[in-house]
């Protein structure tokens, strides 16, 4: 992290922003970096300043829930928490593991003169951090959390002169920061260090309302309540509501039977079930609402694989929720298509990583072509490699190549498609698919786009494109892909391209009716073998070409009729007839899988653009 010397913003929109920092009464992180810790070798983030919803989208593996956690262990009040070999970026412990933090609104006890107030920063509007919070600056904290070959973490708030002052886990716990995850029942039943706990010891009498909360249970089984409780789990009860954890209408104190050997204790019930008896979506939500609690209104909350237990429309459900709230900083991750498309696009970061270096792109300024792509084709945005098909039939014949592709790869021990991260796209025809794959190449994963080389006002498009990082694949000059399928058939094999035809056109009457009306051909029958007394081989390629690829009665206009021809094109993979072709589909497949002993030489392709 950046830290300089500076007399202020320099001009008119930094002051904006840096008025924007000075509002936010509620603490933010503003600035993230991470080295060396777990699959992230380094990242440094700097976040939109009015954002308080963010969620962390893209393939798995990129370094999402490893932000989450490592923002968790920085400002998280855990104090016995334990490293191990694995934690350090490629197990080398000889490079210390970094997570620093760049804060706003800090909490008003970390700013007294016996704990950071003389230990303040200046943020400016581009992000540096400046020695000093000046006139023009907003005011921030730089939290650092440091673990090397001894394990040890060290919690410190730096300065840019080297001076550091350790930050003890007591004075972390004000920055109110929790984690929602899988593990959810220690925050259903009350102990020292649960959300339940907490707020009965608000008063900062731990001990006596832990020894109440034990005498509270043993009471339970005659009978007896205790005021207090009641008022936390009715609140506790509306709160879960609220977030959409069930339908609670009954919720109460009870004992925790799940402990009995571990002396009388307390945890929450709905009549006589216990809530850590509740499905895994619903047990997240009410852990989500009793942490929420505790942390109170202006709390920075981690919340990993948002939809996992949750059906789509409670998923949501809580992106709404989440996003209503005016004062917390919420981060979470994402691998549903159904969240992602229904999340508020500002909110959409996507991660990618390549060898440890992690990049976050927000969607927050995307433009028309981003915003109807992420709604049509959401699951794009969670792949790691994405090969865009000009419209259905590319769609349909790529699908069937990765198919084929992955038994010949299972058969050796080798990746499948799914595991390269690939989404396959329906570019929508036209010069769209290219359009789209220079929207996306920016955000960090590999592209490639399949389209028509007949259509000249694609060529700019794809000039775009490719200056934009995208891969543009195209059949050979003026050629659709029907027609470059034609381009060299022997008689043998068009009469079989023919017979595909009519299976995909139901009758050998309508084949007939496209070649003599929209291929404009003067024959009687489907035998190839008769046309050519009277046609050239190219005129019968032609003519057979043009009625398979026109626009309303084209043979293979949809994804199962495409699927159909990239079968019938795999099986005939040995003609030479057909090189052109592979040179295509051999170029896509090692973009996907990269070069291995099953690819075959691409060649040349995408000649006289």
């Amino acid at each position: 992290m950046q830290i300089m010397w500076c007399l202020g913003p320099k001009n008119r929109q930094d002051v904006h922003r840096v008025h924007a920092l000075r509002r936010t009464k509620a603490m933010r992180i503003h600035q993230l970096d991470i080295e060396n810790f777990r699959g992230i070798k380094n990242l440094k983030w700097i976040l939109p300043v009015s954002q308080r919803l963010i969620t962390l989208i893209g393939p798995g593996d990129s370094g999402k829930s490893t932000i989450l956690e490592a923002i968790h262990l920085l400002l998280g009040d855990r104090w016995n928490v334990s490293f191990s070999d694995v934690d350090f970026y490629g197990v080398d412990l000889a490079q210390t593991i970094k997570i620093e933090a760049v804060l706003t609104g800090i909490p008003t006890p970390l700013l007294k003169d016996k704990t950071f107030g003389f230990w303040q920063s200046g943020l400016s509007a581009d992000g540096q951090v400046h020695q000093e919070p000046l006139d023009g600056l907003a005011p921030c904290l730089i939290v650092r959390l440091t673990v090397d070959d001894s394990l040890e973490p060290q919690w410190e708030v730096v300065r840019a002169d080297g001076n550091a002052r350790s930050i003890t886990s007591s004075q972390r716990r004000e920055f109110s920061t929790f984690r929602v995850d899988d593990r959810t029942d220690a925050q259903l039943r009350w102990s020292r260090s649960s959300a339940l706990g907490r707020m009965s010891a608000k008063d900062g009498a731990a001990r006596d309302a832990l020894a109440a909360a034990e005498r509270a249970a043993r009471e339970a089984l005659h009978g007896h309540d205790s005021k207090a409780l009641k008022d936390l789990v009715k609140e506790v009860q509306s709160r879960a509501n609220e977030v959409g954890g069930s339908d609670l209408k009954a919720v109460r104190a009870g004992l925790d039977a799940s402990r009995s050997g571990m002396g009388a204790n307390l945890a929450l019930y709905e009549g006589v079930v216990p809530l850590m008896s509740y499905g895994l979506g619903s047990r997240r939500l009410m852990s989500l609402a009793v942490q929420q609690m505790a942390a109170g209104e202006r709390a920075i909350a981690v919340i990993d694989e948002l939809e996992s237990g949750l059906e789509p429309h409670r998923a949501v459900r809580l992106l709404a929720y989440l996003d209503s709230d005016p004062y917390s900083q919420v981060f979470v991750t994402t691998h549903s298509p159904i969240v992602v498309e229904q999340a508020p696009i500002e909110s959409l970061s996507v991660v990618q990583t390549s060898n440890g270096e992690v990049t976050i792109t927000s969607l927050g300024d995307a433009d028309q072509v981003m915003s109807a792509l992420r709604r049509a084709v959401p699951s794009s945005l969670l792949a790691r490699k994405v090969v865009i098909g000009e419209g259905k039939t590319e769609h349909g014949l790529l699908a069937a190549c990765f198919d084929a592709w992955d038994r010949e790869r299972k058969a050796a021990g080798l990746s499948s498609s799914a595991g390269e991260g690939l989404a396959i796209q329906d570019g929508n025809g036209g010069e769209k698919a290219v359009i789209r794959a220079g929207a996306m190449a920016p955000l960090g994963c590999a592209v490639l786009a399949l389209i028509d080389n007949d259509a000249r006002t694609a060529d700019p498009h794809v000039v775009r494109a490719e200056q934009a990082g995208a891969t543009v694949v195209r059949w050979d000059y003026n050629q659709c892909i029907e027609s470059q399928v034609c381009a060299q058939l022997d008689a043998g094999e068009l009469q079989n391209f023919i017979s595909l035809g009519v299976e995909h056109r139901g009758a050998e009457s309508t084949v007939l009716d496209d070649i003599q009306v929209i291929g404009h051909a003067q024959v009687s029958s489907l035998v190839v073998s008769d046309w050519l007394h009277i046609y050239s081989n190219e005129q019968v390629r032609s003519f057979v070409a043009i009625a398979a690829s026109h626009s309303k009665r084209g043979w293979f206009k949809d994804v199962d009729a495409g699927r159909a021809l990239g079968e019938w094109l795999l099986e005939r993979r040995a003609s030479p007839n057909l090189a052109a072709v592979f040179a295509r589909l051999d170029r896509i497949k090692t973009f996907v899988y990269g070069a291995s002993l099953l690819t075959e030489t691409a060649g040349s392709t995408d000649a006289d653009r």
